[in-house]
């Protein structure tokens, strides 16, 4: 098993699932681009609350990083072998949770000041 940073763009809206005991998951997809070669799929699985809520808030083509435990994948396609990785996110960070925490700290700071 692999930890993992990957940031790349959705390459589609997330979808939120339910497990078979109710409990809320997401899945989505990012398209997380390589140096030397084309762009790697990785496919994404959020089961902690606020993950699944930053992913949920956002939107394909929107940029997002994902941190958790990655296992590669492999498989053939039109006679070419293709690869990939399947991520489960433990941490969603995007722009918008950064902007977030910039009003948040800036709030604070003008409480204390006030």
């Amino acid at each position: 098993m692999l930890n993992i940073l990957a940031s790349g763009t959705l390459v589609n809206d997330p979808v939120e699932r339910r497990s078979v005991t109710g409990k809320p998951y997401c899945t989505a997809s990012l398209r997380v681009p390589a140096e030397d070669s084309e762009a790697v799929l990785v496919s994404v699985i959020a089961f902690a609350g606020d993950a699944v809520q930053a992913l949920l808030a956002l939107q394909r083509g929107d940029s997002v990083a994902v941190a958790g435990r990655a296992k590669l994948s492999s498989w053939e396609k039109d006679g070419e072998q293709r690869h990939g990785l399947s991520v489960v996110a433990d941490k969603v960070l995007s722009v918008y949770q950064i902007e977030k925490k910039r009003r948040q700290a800036v709030r604070e700071i003008e409480d204390v000041a006030a």
